[in-house]
């Protein structure tokens, strides 16, 4: 798993915020994990340093880790924010990989002032960025646009797993909605600049296509 450091206009903002619960180590295989608020160190930045969360969606694997992050602004989709802190708990079935403190560590961050909710899409509210609504990895995941010097790169997170999901157009493993999920690929591969700067949200082969700053990290410009 990955995470993505933008730097801009004053701010320092992070795509997802990975995660630090001991229980998922137990769960899966997890190796050499460096947390995210210690992976962005070798770029000089300490984690009271990052002014904003762009969060794609509340698996445990891209919000668990918010609490890392203690001065950071959340940006969530509202639809993602009250699916996930209400209805989904009604039922057994509708919260498959949100993690319950997951859950209250967000709502803590709303009761502080620093979430803010994104309603569809978005190109407005943050200089250079841009929100674009998701294919129903969950229940209103989303993707974000970064305008660089000179292109437009999509990071997709887990609307596009794998290069292969682009290449061969194939959905996610995982999805409500395989359509949704095929149409948004095709939503993200029209906005960036070129296809390679549509970046899948698992691929290790990410660290092979780009410059190399530093062990695990790359530059994508």
């Amino acid at each position: 798993m990955m995470v993505w450091v933008l730097k801009g206009d004053g701010r320092i903002a992070i795509v997802d915020s990975g995660f630090h619960r001991e229980r998922y180590f137990r769960q899966f295989t997890v190796k050499d994990y460096v947390k995210p608020s210690e992976a962005i160190a070798p770029l000089g930045i300490n984690p009271e340093d990052v002014t904003d969360l762009l969060v794609t969606h509340m698996h445990w694997d891209h919000a668990g880790g918010i609490g890392l992050f203690p001065a950071a602004r959340v940006w969530i989709q509202k639809d993602e924010y009250d699916y996930y802190t209400g209805d989904a708990w009604q039922a057994a079935g509708t919260h498959g990989g949100i993690d319950a403190e997951d859950v209250v560590e967000i709502v803590r961050r709303n009761t502080q002032g620093k979430v803010s909710f994104v309603r569809g899409d978005d190109q407005m509210s943050l200089p250079g960025i841009g929100f674009g609504v998701g294919g129903k990895h969950t229940w209103a995941s989303q993707f974000v646009s970064v305008r660089t010097r000179q292109h437009v790169v999509v990071v997709a997170s887990d609307n596009m797993y794998l290069y292969e999901n682009l290449e061969k157009h194939l959905p996610v493993a995982q999805t409500l909605d395989a359509a949704s999920n095929l149409r948004t690929q095709d939503r993200m591969r029209s906005l960036a600049s070129e296809p390679r700067l549509l970046v899948p949200g698992h691929d290790a082969a990410v660290f092979d296509r780009f410059p190399r700053v530093s062990d695990r990290i790359v530059r994508i410009e």
